[in-house]
């Protein structure tokens, strides 16, 4: 009843309709272009599932050439609940097959949108393709709006050699470019093969989503939506602009997990769309809940609430620092110049500097961290 109120690596660690249901030519020139988009590779699973509690899930996106968020996947009485659509239909249908093969073979019915970014939307249609109107697609009503508005736009940008992608997005055409010169450089085939494979899978991304529509939330909400099971409860909850405008998590009491999309993750968080002095506030509430694990939309999952409290005092600091500069007329460079990453206190605090940098160069740590200066800069004061 509802109520309102995942250790295998792959390549590439180096990489950074609306309507109800589609007709039956649609459906199938669609599953054909999945499986084209596929591959050779097809049976390569695109996600890691690991056991978080009784009946939960975790799946953790391995690296793609065109990475894809992780998923939360609660099992419940009769259905399935997953958080979060990946960036394209053809990974939705992959992780379909694994809860299949690897977890159980009830039906998904529930689908959560935790909020409007390609990498946790774009997917929708896997879901809604493989399981038709039974499927509830759940979100804020404001994250409907903004896969209504932006969804499209953003993709296209990304596609378009000419285009202006925004900056969480991959350009397409540029990687493509690239990659192939990096394969007419290569000498040996040990080098060529995985630069091929990513030849492969930005091609692949490009016909399927050459001609994309968005599959939009059917079932929307202000501040809580419930579901009753016999297994357990799952609150689905709008705690406040956060990394977007319309954030929202998927708690489960009685297992005390919560899923948080990209509100609370095991990365570096991206501000490119954020609510910089409202997120912490955001952060406290859901903190407030009672939960042992946190299943972010990127990175590994998080044990009880310390890295929720280091993301949430690093934003913090950020939209200090960088709105004290601001105000006192400090141009963007010097304030990015004013903060080297040996300064900023939150990366001093446990392990959560040591988390973030996990990858990184001094140097690329202090560019990703001058991008997140960036966005609070331009993102300060937006209504």
């Amino acid at each position: 009843m509802c109520r309102h109120a995942t250790s295998r690596r792959g390549f590439f660690r180096d990489i950074v309709l609306g309507s109800a249901g589609a007709s039956i030519l649609e459906l199938a020139a669609r599953r054909a272009a999945w499986a084209q988009a596929a591959g050779p590779a097809s049976t390569a699973d695109l996600f890691e599932i690991q056991n978080v509690a009784d009946g939960v899930y975790f799946a953790y996106a391995l690296p793609q050439a065109v990475g894809n968020c992780n998923a939360a996947i609660f099992v419940n009485s009769t259905d399935v609940l997953v958080v979060d659509a990946h960036s394209k239909p053809s990974a939705a249908s992959s992780l379909i097959a694994q809860i299949k093969r690897q977890i159980t073979p009830k039906p998904v019915r529930y689908l959560v949108d935790t909020h409007f970014h390609w990498d946790h939307a774009q997917g929708n249609a896997g879901y809604r393709d493989a399981f038709g109107k039974d499927l509830k697609i759940i979100s804020s009503a404001t994250t409907r709006k903004l896969e209504a508005e932006l969804l499209e736009p953003r993709l296209r940008a990304s596609l378009d050699p000419h285009g202006h992608p925004f900056s969480s997005q991959p350009h397409i055409p540029v990687m493509l470019d690239a990659a192939r010169r990096q394969l007419g450089a290569a000498s040996t085939e040990a080098e060529r093969a995985p630069i091929a494979e990513r030849i492969r899978q930005l091609e692949a991304f490009e016909r399927e989503m050459r001609n994309f529509t968005p599959v939009l939330p059917t079932v929307t909400f202000d501040k809580t939506y419930v579901i009753q099971d016999k297994a357990h409860d799952l609150h689905v909850e709008f705690h406040g602009r956060a990394h977007t405008a319309g954030d929202v998590v998927v708690y489960c009491p009685q297992k005390r997990v919560v899923a948080t999309g990209d509100m609370v993750l095991g990365t570096l968080p991206f501000l490119g769309d954020c609510y910089p002095k409202e997120w912490p506030k955001t952060i406290d509430s859901v903190a407030k809940l009672d939960f042992d694990r946190v299943c972010g939309g990127h990175g590994t999952v998080g044990q009880g609430k310390q890295r929720m409290m280091n993301q949430r005092n690093y934003i913090a600091e950020l939209a200090e620092r960088v709105e004290k500069g601001k105000t006192a007329g400090q141009p963007l460079a010097e304030i990015q110049r004013s903060m080297p990453l040996a300064s900023i206190k939150a990366f001093a605090a446990g392990d959560y500097g040591k988390l973030m940098t996990a990858g990184r160069d001094e140097a690329a740590m202090q560019a990703a961290v001058n991008a997140n200066i960036e966005h609070v800069y331009n993102r300060l004061g937006k209504s």
